[in-house]
């Protein structure tokens, strides 16, 4: 919610302010001539009650806005309002401050509570994952003076994935052999064309957005900033600086990255502001080269403790405009020229992303200290390849986005080629040998046994085949209650499992 009036005032839409005054000067009009009646009798008794209960379900209405067939939300969608939580300021100007604060009482965190959700039942999972930490051998290895660097590369994907796309060339062959040579593979998510915050949620908490109510799109706008506190991998470290090579207007990240515990966040015209604004060729956004150049000042910059930083980039943003780029590649298939220049220009930028990649990488390849790198997409770009998609737009390539982890001296190579975002921080934790705690201990066996989750199915991970949950062998739907039971407690409960130890980091 926004409070300083200055701030209410830029949200108010002009034409929602002037109908506002009209209906609010009828309705105090017909008042008044009631007033002056009120010796007769308006209503009949009947006529009355059926009014009440025409009150009462206006009322119960507006409570319950986000429910399916509501009548509140089937009138609203016909007068055009429509959600915009990514940005709350603009939900506020184009809905209004009435319809924005309704749609807002209705916000349901998880589809039910657990069946037997209780301070004892959490109390007995964390009990269950204490054991087996112990009962483990554990690694014993801590990050001390470890850097580890999130980068979140918007719409970075690997178009020869995509059916029936001819390329002149390969516009990632650095990115494709560094692939080959680290932990890499897939990363599956549940949006095409968006969802940018609930990937960087989900990897930043482990917390599965599949599990949450329809009505919670996005968690960063409507939960984050009601918690107490929240679980993420940040909490790991001394120091966690988070960089976006763009304003802040969006998902409410200031709020959010000040309760994940960031000690500052780096963005355009903010406080403190991006060092390096350099664009390529005619794009409006700031590259990826200066944001890696950004992590690379604050990384030489930082020599005491351990460091986390989160890098968010903006460079492969749509709109992918005709002369935002000298492109230097074709599309093979015989297409009209719009739909070739949107595809050419977005397979540009993924080359200038290769190119500032392998700079990046070789820089922190020369720094002597111990540094860990992971790079990910977050989706597929919006409507660019639209004449791929067709019939097959449920298909895997159009949610498929790409991962690696690198780091800067020896370590082992993982075997993980297709997971959902949430278990990216379990990864990292596994790769590096960090002490565990009870929640990782869950999150380690999560990803072996069900590496993504997706639109309530899950794929096993040993026979690579997507189930529903009453398909489930009893040992994985074990494990997914005791997941469930621990994300209703977090974010819809009391937090028992804070207070019990369930994600008692060691530093």
């Amino acid at each position: 919610m926004v409070f300083e009036i200055n701030q209410i005032i830029h949200m108010i839409n002009e034409v929602h302010m002037i109908t506002s005054i009209v209906v609010l000067a009828l309705l105090t009009t017909a008042f008044l001539f009631l007033t002056k009646i009120k010796s007769k009798p308006i209503l009949t008794p009947i006529q009355r009650i059926l009014a009440s209960f025409v009150l009462l379900l206006i009322f119960f209405s507006v409570f319950n806005s986000n429910h399916a067939n509501n009548p509140y939300k089937v009138i609203a969608t016909s007068f055009g309002i429509a959600d915009n939580y990514w940005d709350l300021s603009e939900d506020y100007s184009s809905n209004g401050p009435l319809a924005g604060f309704i749609k807002n009482l209705d916000i349901q965190v998880m589809e039910e509570e657990p069946a037997n959700y209780s301070f004892e039942a959490v109390r007995e999972i964390v009990t269950k994952y204490k054991g087996k930490l112990t009962e483990a051998n554990v690694p014993t290895n801590t990050l001390e003076d470890h850097t580890v660097i999130f980068i979140l590369s918007e719409s970075f994907m690997d178009p020869l994935r995509i059916p029936s796309l001819e390329l002149s060339n390969d516009p990632i062959p650095f990115i494709r052999s560094l692939k080959n040579e680290t932990t890499s593979g897939l990363m599956l998510g549940s949006n095409y064309g968006g969802g940018t915050a609930n990937v960087e949620y989900e990897v930043l908490t482990g917390f599965s957005t599949n599990y949450f109510h329809r009505s919670l799109l996005i968690p960063y706008t409507l939960l984050v900033p009601n918690l107490n506190e929240v679980p993420n991998f940040t909490k790991l470290f001394k120091h966690k600086i988070a960089v976006h090579t763009y304003n802040a207007n969006l998902y409410r990240r200031k709020e959010v990255f000040e309760k994940f515990g960031f000690e500052s966040f780096v963005y355009e015209d903010g406080n403190p502001d991006l060092s390096y604004k350099e664009t390529v060729d005619n794009s409006h956004y700031i590259s990826d080269e200066s944001g890696y150049q950004e992590v690379l000042d604050i990384v030489n910059d930082k020599n005491e403790g351990s460091l986390f930083i989160l890098l968010t980039t903006m460079q492969n943003h749509g709109p992918y405009e005709k002369n935002q780029y000298d492109n230097q590649f074709q599309v093979l298939n015989e297409l009209d020229e719009r739909e070739k220049s949107q595809i050419e220009t977005y397979v540009q930028g993924l080359y200038y992303t290769d190119l500032a990649t392998e700079n990046f990488i070789k820089n922190i390849a020369t720094i002597d200290k111990p540094i860990t790198v992971l790079f990910f997409g977050d989706h597929l770009p919006s409507g660019v390849f639209e004449r791929f998609d067709g019939e097959r737009e449920e298909d895997l390539p159009f949610y498929e986005t790409d991962y690696f982890i690198y780091n800067n001296f020896e370590t082992k190579t993982l075997d993980y080629p297709i997971v959902s975002p949430n278990v990216m921080g379990s990864i990292v934790h596994e790769q590096l040998n960090l002490q565990s705690t009870p929640y990782y201990v869950l999150m380690d066996e999560l990803k072996k046994t069900l590496p993504v989750i997706r639109w309530g199915e899950y794929l096993l991970q040993s026979n690579e085949a997507f189930v529903l949950e009453d398909e489930l062998p009893k040992s994985a739907l074990e494990l997914v209650e005791d997941y469930r039971m621990i994300l209703y407690d977090i974010n819809a409960g009391e937090q028992y499992a804070i207070k019990l130890g369930m994600f008692g980091f060691q530093r």
